[in-house]
């Protein structure tokens, strides 16, 4: 019930017992809300004192660290993160290049292990131990995604580290 949400956020504010408060974020994707894969329950810091929390991380995936304790509000974001397949796949593209040069920049390797075995334990931890396979097709697709997301981070970064440029061509 939104209102109840909404006077739990008030009553939170109002007398704050925590330096920060999460909210559980459940996305929209394929058709339905998505409650299983690494995507749920998929806690977002949304409110916190801007005099005591920094944002931290580079590239891909920052988060807000607080001085503080963190409580944690009832209710849900609806994110509504990618239209389609397509859209889900372009962003991969995008987050990957970003993820593999902020794993190079703090000396983090790639190698057959990482590029092989990685994709692999993320498909099984998002299909079956976090429960993608109640989704159906959806989930799936989605734990297939996932799996991807790892697999072209890393295959980027063993690239970044093992790929010179290519040559230039001479006119």
């Amino acid at each position: 019930n939104r209102g109840g949400q909404v006077i739990g956020i008030v009553t939170a504010l109002a007398n704050p017992s925590h330096a920060a408060f999460r909210v559980r974020r459940v996305a929209w994707h394929l058709g339905r809300w998505i409650r299983s894969t690494d995507w749920y329950p998929d806690h977002q810091l949304r409110i916190y004192d801007k005099r005591i929390a920094r944002w931290t991380g580079q590239y891909v995936h920052e988060t807000v660290t607080v001085q503080g304790t963190t409580g944690e509000l009832r209710g849900e974001i609806q994110h509504f993160a990618y239209r389609d397949i397509s859209d889900h796949l372009e962003t991969i593209d995008r987050y990957t290049t970003l993820a593999a040069r902020q794993m190079n920049e703090v000396g983090r390797r790639a190698g057959l292990l990482q590029v092989a075995g990685h994709p692999l334990l993320a498909f099984l931890r998002n299909y079956i131990v976090r429960g993608g396979i109640r989704e159906g097709m959806a989930g799936f697709i989605i734990s297939s995604m996932n799996a991807y997301y790892v697999f072209l981070k890393f295959a980027k970064l063993w690239q970044l580290q093992h790929v010179q440029n290519e040559p230039a061509t001479k006119a």
